[in-house]
Formats: C-alpha cells, sequence, structure tokens
C-alpha cells in the first residue's frame, strides 16, 4: 500500500527539553493506526507537528509524499482533517454552519459555498446520523451529537487522512462507543486512512489495525494488536501491574489495570500541588502528580464531576460544592487555605463560567508558590472576566503557561 503519512528522525521540543525524540513511523492508506503511551509521553506533540501547530527542532513529516514545512495551512487542511479533543464554539452557531467550516479550505477569499459545497455538507451529516441536527444550534446538542458534529467538519473537508487527538477525552462510555464504531465504519467501507492519539487501550486494541507506543517521547513497539497488547510489553511502559485477557463478547484483547499495586508501590516525595480543574480537564494531570508521589488537592468541583470522581477513587482531598452550584463564599475560603498550603498550583484547560469564576480569582490571591497554566482549547463564557485574570497573572510573571505534553515533561525530570 502507498503511504500517506510519514515521520523521520523526527525531534521536537520545547526549550532545551526535547518531548519526542528521534520519531519514524509510516502510515499507509487505508489504515487505523493508533498511537498510545501514559501521559506527557509526546503524543500529542506529534499531532501538532503534523497540523503545523509546533515545528520541529530536526527530521521530516512527509504528508502525502511532501514535506509537511513546506505545506501552507491550506494545502495541509486539503489532505488531513483533524478531529480534536473538544471544540468550543465562541458563538451558538447551527450544526450546518459548523459542518460548513470544513469547505473553508477549498474556498478563495471572501468566496462563498457553492451548490456543491452544500452537497458534501449534507453528506458528511449523512455519513455521521446527524442530518436531522443541521439546524439546531451546537450548544443544545449532547457531547457525542457535538463530537459527531466535529467529525462531520472533518468529513466535508474530504480528507485523505484523519487525525484524531484523543476524540473520546470527555466522553462517557456511550458516546466514546458510538464514535469509535463509526471511525471504524469509515476505516472499513470508504477506505479512510485514520491516525489516532488514544488514551484508551481498550478501545485502541477494539479498533486498530496496528498500535504505536510511545514512552517518555520514543516510539518503542510498532505492531498489530496482537504483539503490542501484552503484558510484557504494556507492564514497562505505563509503570503497573495488569493482566490481559480475551473479551469473548467483543472477540477483542483487553488490559485489566490493577490499580491497588500501583498504589502500593507509590512514594511520598513531600511535595503539595493544588489543582485547579473540572470537566475532566484534569484526569490527566491529577494521576500524574499523584503518581509521582506529590500530596494532591484539588478543588472548587461540584460533587458529581468526574474530576470530583477521579479524587474520591484516590483518596484525594478536595474542596467540594454542591452539584450545579456557583462556589460559595465558604468553598472559596476553604480553597484559597488549600492552596496557601500547596507548593504548587496547576490551572487546567477547564472552561470558565460564572459558576467557577472563583476558582480563578483565588488565583490573585497567590503568594510564593508556582502557578503553571495549562490553557489550549478551554473557553471563557465570563465575558473576558477568567481570561483577563489569567493574562494578568502571565503578564506579571506571577504564572507560567505551558502545554500539557511540557508540564509533564517538566514531571518527569
Amino acid at each position: 500500500m502507498e503511504e500517506i503519512l510519514r515521520f523521520e528522525n523526527v525531534t521536537i521540543g520545547y526549550g532545551e527539553k526535547d518531548v519526542v525524540k528521534d520519531f519514524s513511523c509510516t502510515v499507509k492508506r487505508g489504515e487505523f493506526v493508533s498511537l498510545i503511551g501514559p501521559n506527557g509521553s509526546g503524543k500529542s506533540t506529534l499531532i501538532h507537528a503534523i497540523t503545523g501547530i509546533v515545528g520541529i527542532k530536526s527530521g521530516k513529516v512527509y504528508i502525502d509524499g511532501k514535506d509537511n514545512a513546506n505545506l501552507s495551512a491550506k494545502e495541509r487542511a486539503q489532505i488531513t482533517a483533524v478531529v480534536p479533543q473538544t471544540f468550543q464554539a465562541g458563538f451558538a452557531f447551527k450544526a450546518k454552519e459548523i459542518v460548513a467550516m470544513g469547505r473553508h479550505p477549498f474556498l478563495k477569499r471572501m468566496q462563498s459555498e457553492t451548490e456543491e459545497d452544500y452537497k458534501l455538507i449534507d453528506q458528511a451529516l449523512e455519513q455521521t446520523g446527524t442530518l436531522p441536527l443541521r439546524e439546531r444550534k451546537i450548544t443544545q446538542l449532547s457531547g457525542g451529537e457535538r463530537q459527531r458534529i466535529i467529525i462531520s467538519a472533518a468529513l466535508a473537508q474530504q480528507p485523505q487522512l484523519l487525525i484524531l487527538d484523543e476524540p473520546t477525552n470527555h466522553l462517557d462510555i456511550q458516546y466514546t462507543l458510538e464514535v469509535m464504531q463509526l471511525m471504524q465504519k469509515l476505516n472499513r467501507e470508504q477506505g479512510l486512512t485514520i491516525f489516532a492519539v488514544l488514551h484508551d487501550i481498550n478501545m485502541a486494541a477494539r479498533f486498530s489495525d496496528r498500535i504505536l507506543v510511545l514512552n517518555e517521547g520514543r516510539k518503542v513497539r510498532d505492531g498489530q494488536v496482537s504483539e503490542i497488547i501484552r503484558e510484557e510489553v504494556l507492564k514497562p511502559v505505563y509503570k503497573i501491574d495488569l493482566v490481559v485477557r480475551e473479551n469473548p463478547l467483543t472477540n477483542a484483547a483487553e488490559i485489566v489495570p490493577l490499580r491497588s499495586n500501583k498504589m502500593a508501590q507509590r512514594t511520598s516525595n513531600g511535595k503539595r500541588v493544588h489543582i485547579i480543574c473540572g470537566g475532566g480537564s484534569g484526569s490527566y494531570i491529577i494521576e500524574a502528580f499523584h503518581n509521582k508521589g506529590f500530596e494532591v488537592s484539588c478543588g472548587v468541583l461540584n460533587v458529581g464531576d468526574s474530576d470530583y470522581e477521579l479524587c474520591q477513587s484516590l483518596g484525594i482531598k478536595t474542596v467540594a460544592e454542591k452539584p450545579y452550584c456557583e462556589i460559595s463564599s465558604q468553598s472559596f475560603d476553604e480553597n484559597r487555605q488549600t492552596i496557601e498550603s500547596a507548593d504548587l498550583v496547576v490551572l487546567t484547560d477547564v472552561d470558565i463560567g460564572r459558576s467557577n469564576l472563583k476558582n480563578i480569582e483565588v488565583l490573585e490571591h497567590l503568594s510564593s508558590q508556582k502557578l503553571y497554566v495549562v490553557r489550549e482549547n478551554a473557553s471563557d463564557y465570563t465575558g473576558g472576566i477568567g481570561d483577563r485574570i489569567i493574562r494578568s497573572l502571565l503578564s506579571e510573571k506571577k504564572a507560567l503557561s505551558l502545554g500539557k505534553d511540557e508540564l509533564m515533561s517538566i514531571l518527569n525530570e
């Protein structure tokens, strides 16, 4: 089969720190290739290298045989389409308007969509089963429906290569299966090439043709599912005890992590970190700091929030608020006191609204704590109040802005 994507000895870094090191791989047309690995191993950074968000220190990336460095953003978008972890629309666009954005790479400046473009937009909506939603506002849709609309926008580009950056990270199991089954259908029935970063190893095992394993910025394995989903391959990479078994219902290999064994190996490093998160934005970061021996605290989180549930399962101190309620003065004060005892504070990629604005305002009261701000796709629904506070902290050098991979690299030093 002809190749569609090739990494050739690629090294990517932030400053002096290399996040991806001498990475090489080839993806052929029609393949469904998944990239897995621990947090901070450089998976999303590789996606950013394909899309041109980050540059590379050395090596080459080729898309459809062309040097990616020589492609314009428009030329790149005519070959590849990306489905991100989350999509935040600044306005209440209709679903069809979101999907129409997929046709922009093929339009000239100031040109409107043609009749053919509208046919392709409806065709993309039909492929994802969302044609009945075309007139609905994106803000009125469920998480699974929104993600299928974003996939529709990607399909409207008619890409030769579809890139998935943890597309189910914030979805529940129903919508996760919905999205992954759709991806498999597009791959099997239409021959669409898929290169996916997946956090869920079992989903990668169930839906992929081939799996790449990345660890500490290096490719450690590349093979068929049966060659990768093995205890001797995954245990040293994820540093966790696990068992691999065959699922009789899906006829696919799956892993069963033994968290208790992992927690038993954890030793405290005597440092404290407070993480401001919510909506699943803190899951990677919470576990990463916890497993590195930090005494982790989080807040303020609403009871029932996915990050709250993770904290409860790990026994992490959490400043909690009632479900669906704004942060009270009492919770604000408790959160501030908890932060004062921390050595480090991390603000994750969480959306800011009226209900959690006090989580941003509390940062103005920091004393000597380091503050890391990890904001890549999050939105501010407070009329810019939250973002202004964050920009002020950054401009006054009271905070440092980092990408998630960069934060994980610092943590792993």
